[in-house]
């Protein structure tokens, strides 16, 4: 052992000399490197694509077969479930308590209102279909399918149709406008909750404003909203 280690050491001074040698340590740092080579397939195409999959009972659906799931169970619960019942054979019992009867049963049954207006644009290119067109086109395909806005825009037209009102009136069916478009019904409670009319004086200015018709147009609004 003795007699290697003048040689260990003679191999680590000769390691250390060329370490810190000028000329090597440039060598490291400026050494000629490989050319980076990229090849372009200009014939070839790459495809990206996506699938929008819905859960429903343990099983994994394309939109289509969702909306046919759907369709089944609207047709299968016309008679069972109130709401429905009233979406097609009943619209002048619409009211707030069906509409919040029919979104209740259709998240137990896994259609959740979201997953059904992302299924209708996939299959049908429509913008957020509101919940009643959704209901009245699975039952009966020749229903049209509606925006909350184009379905309360016209369901307005049809009720003031005929009608001469103020302009003081008028203002109240905007407001009832932009409310029907998020909630698709309108009762006495909304007017006396809801900021949207509590700010302008709530249920007790919309009968100033409305007098003995107030009820009416309530009840008017809400046939037209769910026929």
């Amino acid at each position: 052992m003795a007699n290697s280690f003048p040689q260990i050491f003679e191999s680590f001074t000769s390691v250390m000399e060329l370490l810190r040698n000028e000329q090597f340590q440039k060598l490291l740092v400026d050494y000629e490197r490989a050319k980076k080579v990229f090849i372009v397939g200009y014939e070839v195409k790459d495809e990206v694509s996506s699938e929008i999959l819905f859960a429903h009972e343990g099983s994994v659906l394309k939109p289509e077969d969702y909306l046919l799931a759907f369709s089944k169970f609207v047709k299968e619960n016309e008679n069972a479930i109130n709401a429905i019942s009233i979406l097609l054979n009943r619209p002048k019992n619409w009211n707030t308590s069906a509409l919040n009867e029919l979104r209740k049963k259709l998240k137990e049954n896994t259609f959740f209102e979201d997953d059904l207006q992302k299924a209708h644009k996939s299959v049908y290119h429509k913008d957020t279909v509101d919940i009643i067109s959704m209901v009245k086109h699975a039952a009966k395909e020749t229903e049209p399918l509606l925006s909350p806005d184009e379905r309360v825009n016209q369901a307005i037209q049809k009720v003031i149709a005929g009608k001469e009102l103020n302009d003081e009136q008028q203002k109240w069916m905007e407001y009832i406008k932009e409310h029907l478009k998020q909630n698709m019904t309108l009762d006495e409670d909304d007017l006396k909750e809801l900021p949207v009319f509590t700010d302008r004086g709530g249920l007790t200015k919309f009968k100033k404003v409305f007098a003995e018709e107030y009820d009416k147009i309530i009840n008017e609004i809400n046939n037209a909203i769910a026929a």
